[in-house]
Order: structure tokens, then C-alpha cells, then sequence
């Protein structure tokens, strides 16, 4: 399985917040919407 580390910033989307993942990492990884990934996160700064 393919892995990719990315550092994002978080933005606010209505009352949640949320991160982008870019448009050459979805077809790399041939990701849609509704599929499950796991991401692990940890504060940078």
C-alpha cells in the first residue's frame, strides 16, 4: 500500500474543521468520495 506524507493546514468548513488532500495525491492513490483512508496527525508547530 502507497503512502504519502503531506503537511496541510486546517481550515474551518461550517462548524467542523477540515484538510485538503490534493488533486495528485487522490489520482495517485485512485481515492472517490465516501472511501475510507487512515491518516495520523500530529501538531507541527
Amino acid at each position: 500500500m502507497k503512502k504519502y506524507k503531506l503537511i496541510k493546514r486546517i481550515r474551518r468548513n461550517g462548524s467542523s474543521l477540515a484538510i485538503n488532500i490534493p488533486s495528485e495525491i487522490v489520482e495517485l492513490l485512485s481515492l472517490s468520495e465516501g472511501e475510507m483512508i487512515e491518516l495520523e496527525v500530529r501538531k507541527i508547530q
